[in-house]
């Protein structure tokens, strides 16, 4: 009998595991069909009639990619604790009666909840970092508002929002940008970029343990801090900078 329910805890074990794995992979889905809609404009009526400030924080804001995380997050974080729990609950509960050679079954069937427990700790440490991020890039997000809209380049970006639909792809699960005529629009991370502002883009690549990795590097003409835009190939990476400074340069011309 106990030897099942060491069976039984190590198969609750396993899809506790499967659990938290689907809770990592998902929200991805989730997150890029979210994005796909509001570079589609598929957005609702209430929306598209807000305030040009009010309009852009609310589509740009970190709530709108990093929602499924975190309920998904949430939910693993009630069943794993709830598993957890009554779990050892039930194994100490009855330990009480066991004897001493069941006593060594009960600490084996202990240990095979430091794994839930483990994962239970990751996910709370990535949910309040997730916080913590939500917070910080909303921030950045208000202050790039703030300075477009003192730039007085808010209302036009919002016009070319609505009338671009070139939309260039990234990656499975790297950001798509948006091609404006006058601007370049990313919803995550979230940024748009008046073509006017830039001087030059660069491909940079990065080497880390498994590969190298490839970027869109965005040099300003009054800023001395770049902005980089992760990109999964550099052949990629190297037509999207040709078509945004192609686009630079049409509107360096007037053509826009």
């Amino acid at each position: 009998m106990d030897l099942f329910r060491i069976f039984i805890i190590i198969i609750a074990t396993t899809l506790i595991t499967l659990f938290f794995i689907l809770s990592l992979l998902l929200p991805f889905t989730f997150r890029r069909r979210k994005i796909q809609k509001i570079q589609f404009l598929d957005l609702d009526r209430s929306t598209k009639v807000l305030g040009t400030w009010d309009f852009f924080y609310s589509i740009l804001k970190m709530e709108n990619v990093s929602k499924a995380f975190h309920y998904t997050e949430i939910l693993f974080l009630v069943v794993d604790g709830l598993f957890v729990l009554i779990g050892i609950y039930v194994v100490n509960h009855r330990g009480a009666k066991l004897s001493e050679v069941s006593i060594d079954l009960k600490d084996t069937m202990l240990l095979l909840f430091i794994e839930p427990i483990i994962l239970w700790l990751i996910t709370l440490f990535l949910f309040l970092f997730a916080m913590y991020m939500k917070k910080k890039e909303n921030k950045r997000v208000t202050e790039m508002l703030n300075d477009l809209e003192k730039a007085k380049l808010l209302n036009s970006a919002q016009k070319d929002f609505f009338k671009s639909n070139e939309i260039v792809r990234v990656g499975k699960l790297s950001n798509d940008i948006k091609l404006g005529d006058k601007y370049i629009f990313a919803i995550y991370p979230a940024y748009i970029i008046p073509y006017s502002w830039i001087k030059d883009v660069k491909v940079t690549t990065t080497f880390v343990r498994n590969g190298t990795r490839y970027y869109l590097n965005f040099i300003f003409k009054n800023s001395w801090k770049p902005l980089k835009i992760f990109s999964p190939k550099e052949i990629l990476a190297e037509e999207i900078k040709n078509l945004i400074l192609n686009k630079k340069n049409l509107n360096e011309k007037g053509v826009f």
